[in-house]
């Protein structure tokens, strides 16, 4: 589920983004309608995939004995 919220300053920016530390920051728009950051449950598919490589590098280099 995607959260969105406005922000008109720099400190209400920091304290949404502190009050939403469970979440991952997808999005932030800053449009004519006014500035938004945009939340989600779940990491984006991209940080996923990401995630995933970087721990089948690891594996891998491990096995090879390098770490």
């Amino acid at each position: 589920m995607q959260y969105k919220f406005e922000y008109t300053d720099v400190n209400t920016r920091e304290l949404l983004i502190n009050s939403n530390s469970t979440k991952v920051l997808i999005e932030e728009q800053m449009i004519t309608e006014g500035n938004f950051l945009i939340f989600s449950d779940e990491k984006p598919l991209v940080g996923q995939l990401q995630e995933l490589n970087n721990t089948s590098n690891m594996i891998l280099l491990k096995q090879e004995g390098i770490l």
